[in-house]
């Protein structure tokens, strides 16, 4: 099953708490929705490669550093971080898949094996994520302005 980055559904999240008009239930809801509709996006995912635990290891510490920059340096920070952190929290429900022999037990809709993926080539589907990220970025940068 391939798998969109963490980072990526932070950056998102964080795009869309920084950006949303809405209360903030409803911009948390909305960022599970997005979750899902990223999920259909083509992409391509680490964990078939060796090293996974060490490129999970670095897309969670990529999260983890935009959240506390977002929290830290932003005027109400703390709740457009609130907006990435639930963006990207379902991804927990694929953490067992690092380890040796877990059952996989998926809660998440757009986790099921039955849920149509997008799935892309390493070089294009990593160019999806990116752009993702920057477009992301761009926005939040763009909403302090």
């Amino acid at each position: 099953m391939a798998r969109m980055w963490v980072c990526v559904h932070t950056l998102t999240g964080l795009a869309l708490g920084a950006l949303s008009p809405w209360s903030l239930g409803l911009t948390l809801l909305a960022a599970l929705v997005v979750h899902v509709l990223l999920d259909l996006v083509p992409h391509w995912d680490y964990s078939s490669c060796p090293r996974v635990v060490l490129w999970a290891g670095l897309d969670v510490g990529a999260s983890a550093v935009a959240l506390l920059v977002v929290a830290l340096t932003i005027e109400h920070g703390w709740i457009i971080a609130l907006v990435g952190w639930v963006s990207a929290l379902p991804d927990l429900d694929v953490f067992d898949a690092l380890l040796p022999e877990a059952k996989r037990r998926r809660w998440f809709p757009s986790h099921w094996s039955s849920f149509p993926h997008g799935r892309a080539s390493p070089a294009f589907g990593i160019t999806v994520q990116m752009v993702l990220v920057l477009a992301s970025f761009l926005a939040i940068v763009l909403s302090q302005i």
